[in-house]
């Protein structure tokens, strides 16, 4: 289990979530793709009080809670969180991402990893990516910052000095800017998309193949009309397909959440399931989980420090 890092990769699967929309029966809604230049104009780039970015239908100050299985065991929660904060007289975007075993995987290997992507909102692109991951007796503690002027990245391990310098293009992103970034993007069915992305000190091509329209059913909300697509990544031209296959149902409404993630390595099946949808305002996500918490007064643990 060790050498699988367990929820390490299922936490990189729940950072991978795609947004999907499109035109067809029986949508929800249509998400308005980003536009060229990003979602945040300079003049605007300032007002902190924005609740919801230009372009986007994802509101700051959203959380999203998952359950994590191991086939059908449940081994973890994970949360997915975003706010402003402010560095160097800068006001900037957070999203944050916490995951944390609970008690049945806790005394066989422990995990708490937490992962950040600070991200210039008037770019939408990353500033800095740190990812901070205790699995086991594993530790890990790495920050890399992204240098736009160069076209380069810088990567730090905090635990052992390590440093390294390696190329990106102008719109590379690290995996929790790419998924918030993809949220407000627009898919059809049947096409393939292809990106680069930035994990563990390397930048990898992903192609995201958008298969079909499917339904799927989450403890709070019922049946929901999602997007099925299946990630695929490669480094240097390799495909990586070792650690098995990943699939993401990705919901059809404006928020474009990842409902469900299911990823197949050599050992076993992981679920990623959306639990409840938290934050800023009054859509059906976030009224049928007040409803389901008014009737049964309680819901998923959720603190896990965030």
């Amino acid at each position: 289990m060790c050498k699988t890092r367990l929820l390490a990769v299922m936490a990189v699967v729940l950072l991978a979530r795609l947004g999907v929309s499109a035109e067809a029966p029986g949508s929800i809604a249509v998400a308005v793709p980003l536009a060229p230049t990003g979602l945040v104009t300079a003049a605007n780039a300032a007002d902190t009080n924005l609740t919801y970015l230009p372009g986007a239908h994802w509101p700051v100050g959203e959380r999203l809670i998952y359950r994590i299985y191991w086939g059908v065991i449940p081994v973890g929660l994970a949360v997915a969180a975003t706010d402003w904060i402010e560095e160097d007289g800068r006001r900037l975007l957070r999203i944050k991402f916490r995951t944390k075993s609970n008690r049945v995987l806790q005394t066989v290997y422990p995990v708490d990893d937490s992962i950040e992507s600070v991200i210039d909102p008037a770019t939408f692109l990353p500033v800095r990516f740190e990812k901070n991951l205790s699995e086991g007796s594993h530790r890990y503690h790495e920050v890399t910052t992204f240098d736009r002027t160069n076209n380069v990245a810088h990567w730090e391990s905090k635990l052992s000095g390590r440093t390294k310098t390696f190329p990106i293009r102008p719109d590379t992103r690290d995996i929790p800017s790419f998924m918030y970034y993809m949220r407000s993007h627009t898919f059809q069915p049947g096409t393939r998309e292809h990106y680069e992305v930035m994990a563990d000190e390397k930048t990898y091509d992903l192609w995201v193949n958008v298969k079909k329209w499917e339904q799927t059913s989450l403890p709070i909300y019922g049946d929901v009309s999602c997007f099925e697509a299946e990630p695929e990544a490669a480094f240097n031209g390799l495909f990586v397909r070792d650690k098995g296959a990943m699939w993401v149902w990705a919901t059809r409404d404006e928020r474009c959440l990842a409902a469900r993630v299911v990823v197949q390595i050599p050992v076993a099946t992981a679920r990623i399931i959306l639990e409840e949808v938290q934050g800023p305002g009054d859509d059906a996500w976030i009224r049928k989980a007040r409803e389901y918490r008014t009737k049964n007064g309680a819901g998923p643990e959720v603190s896990l420090g965030m």
